[in-house]
């Protein structure tokens, strides 16, 4: 494709041309005069606050090229995907890719083809890249997700320390970092780690006037969810934190006549497309998503965000709520809470910090899987099949899955998470054919209902199965489920497409001795620390003695000017009981104006008379009574 660009130097004149808006949000303009003036900026916007194009549009007006940092490679392939439909010059750059690539989207990055690369971490600090990239044209550095730099941030890694070293190979070129998770102590340390010079520290309120809070109790969680729905005028997501349950989900509101679809980091980007597109146009009203949804998209008319499972912080909660209500207009963020949501989310993060000697075992499994020797290993990609290394060193998938996020953290090496997908299945033959196939094989009898039981939602939808999983059960070799399920699939019983992806791990340092191994501790019960912290606060947030949910949110961000949202389940409660006092304290009034205060509390039971002598003072301050030494009058109208 080539690429032309109009002589655009004002901001509002480049929006249009690309995106067909006619004006900014609320300090986007602000942002972007300061980046293109060649200032520094720290830029904290809450989620839905239009981040990207804070420095989308200066990339637009500068001559050369726009680096910009990004943690995942997911979110940068789908932002390139993007900007090369609006005819905008874009790539992405990232482990794993071949070295002919590499070098080919360096020499273009060099040269001038490319307006913006977008470039993981760990790439950073290769010698191929600091070796070509101080040959470019660069002429701004974005740092997307700046929070993953700061050790308090809710996603620390290590690698974004690097992002610190590619400013001092250019100190004279503007930096912008940009962040929805921003605390005191992630904001001074991204100032501090990113080098930023006199940065202006432009930050928006986290409060959102049309967004109403509510945290439900229920025991029938599932049922109250699906009247939620129904009664929703808009588009709804709903968020849950396992993909088996999304599909589990939308299949179950399915089946009661909401028009609902799944959507989870299993899927491949295709498919995930497909979804994410029918739900913005419409065509499908709710999504049923793990975290892997929501980077990027911006839907207007989300009237409802609704969390069947726990976040596991106020941050997270903030980012995934804040998809609602985008257009302006009133909408509801929801958490139905069962009995056991609190202990399922205290088990989540306890889990997520295995022992050091856990990390250790599946490190050096790790090593022996690959077939690498000690001192082998430093910069090497390999495909990894998780399920099979998982069954042959006796791990646990969602064990091994949690002990690599740790090394990677750690800097040991990095996974593509977006290739960690099995194959596909769906059940195509209706009940009578699929006994009748039974009736006739008893292999075929043994996988089928193998396959029924581990797996929801086969009748209606396209599930992501694992042979080596099925294999296990049945006490078969994989081989033998896979040619079952493709005789399966040419007899029209089911569909089945085997898994193409090809799951990546790349090495960042060679293989060590098992003895020497080891993480900064330091740094891993500092996280553990935070991680506790920032699920006690998602834990105090459903709590029913706060004043006002969008306070406790706004309190967490720093905001401390923050006042009561009043409409939010806890403000409608307290008025609703502040009401019954007023009316209360009017009557025993009309009946016997001037009465002492003693005599008035003692028409009230022990308890109440706290909130009694609030609201009688709230009245006072007000002038809508009068308290005269120790009797209560009316005001005269």
């Amino acid at each position: 494709m080539t690429y032309f660009y109009r002589e655009l130097k004002n901001p509002v004149d480049i929006l249009k041309q690309y995106w067909g808006y006619s004006s900014f949000r609320p300090l986007q303009q602000e942002i972007i005069d300061r980046v293109i003036a060649g200032e520094d900026v720290l830029a904290l916007l809450p989620t839905g606050g239009g981040k990207s194009l804070c420095y989308q549009v200066p990339a637009i007006a500068f001559d050369g090229l726009t680096i910009v940092i990004s943690p995942l490679i997911a979110l940068m392939k789908d932002q390139v995907s993007r900007l090369k439909s609006l005819n905008i010059a874009a790539e992405a750059l990232y482990s794993g890719m071949r070295n002919a690539d590499i070098d080919r989207l360096l020499d273009n990055a060099r040269f001038g083809k490319i307006k913006l690369l977008y470039v993981s971490p760990e790439r950073l600090k290769t010698p191929m890249f600091r070796e070509r990239v101080q040959s470019m044209p660069v002429n701004l550095i974005a740092v997307d997700e700046a929070h993953c730099i700061s050790q308090w941030g809710h996603d620390f890694r290590p690698s974004y320390l690097e992002v610190g070293e590619l400013r001092t190979l250019f100190p004279e070129v503007p930096m912008i970092a940009l962040t929805a998770s921003a605390t005191r102590e992630v904001k001074d340390e991204i100032l501090k780690r990113l080098y930023l010079k006199n940065a202006v520290v432009i930050r928006d309120s986290f409060a959102r006037k049309n967004l109403h809070y509510h945290v439900i109790p229920r025991e029938d969680q599932m049922s109250y969810i699906e009247r939620l729905l129904v009664k929703a005028s808009g588009s709804a997501i709903v968020y849950v934190r396992h993909r088996r349950k999304c599909t589990e989900l939308a299949d179950w509101f399915s089946t009661k006549g909401i028009d609902a679809v799944a959507y989870h980091g299993g899927m491949d980007m295709q498919a995930r497309d497909v979804i994410q597109t029918n739900w913005i146009s419409g065509a499908k009203k709710v999504i049923v998503a793990t975290n892997a949804f929501g980077m990027g998209v911006d839907k207007g008319d989300v009237r409802l965000v609704v969390h069947y499972d726990l976040p596991p912080g106020i941050e997270e909660y903030y980012q995934e709520a804040g998809r609602a209500g985008r257009d302006g207009s009133d909408a509801y963020c929801i958490i139905v809470v069962k009995p056991a949501s609190e202990k399922n989310l205290i088990t989540r993060v306890e889990s997520s910090f295995p022992d050091l000697e856990e990390l250790r075992r599946i490190y050096k499994s790790l090593h022996i899987f690959l077939d690498l020797a000690v001192g082998s290993g430093l910069g090497e990609t390999f495909e990894f099949d998780l399920d099979r290394f998982a069954a042959r060193f006796g791990f646990r998938a969602a064990e091994v899955y949690v002990a690599l996020d740790i090394l990677s953290k750690d800097g040991w090496l990095q996974m593509d998470e977006s290739a960690f997908r099995g194959s596909t299945l769906q059940i195509l033959a209706d009940d009578e054919t699929l006994y009748s196939h039974q009736l006739a094989d008893i292999e075929t009898e043994l996988l089928t209902k193998a396959l029924l039981r581990g797996y929801e939602g086969l009748w209606t939808s396209s599930v992501n199965i694992r042979e080596e999983k099925l294999a296990k059960f049945l006490q078969w070799d994989s081989k033998k489920v896979k040619k079952h399920l493709v005789r399966l699939h040419a007899l029209g019983v089911l569909e089945y497409r085997t898994s193409t992806a090809r799951n990546q791990i790349t090495l960042l340092r060679e293989r060590v001795p098992e003895q020497n191994f080891s993480i900064n501790l330091k740094t891993y019960a500092f996280r553990k620390e935070r991680a506790f912290a920032r699920m006690n606060s998602m834990l105090g947030y459903l709590k029913e003695d706060i004043d006002c949910r969008e306070v406790f949110i706004r309190h967490y961000f720093d905001e401390s000017d923050a006042n009561r949202c009043g409409h939010c389940d806890r403000c409608l409660q307290v008025d609703k009981s502040e009401a019954r006092w007023v009316k209360a304290i009017y009557k025993v009034l009309d009946d016997r104006d001037g009465i002492t205060i003693k005599d008035f509390l003692a028409l009230y039971n022990h308890e109440h008379q706290p909130s009694i002598k609030q609201e009688l003072q709230q009245l006072a301050d007000e002038n809508r009574i009068r308290i005269v030494e120790d009797r209560i009058y009316r005001s005269k109208p």
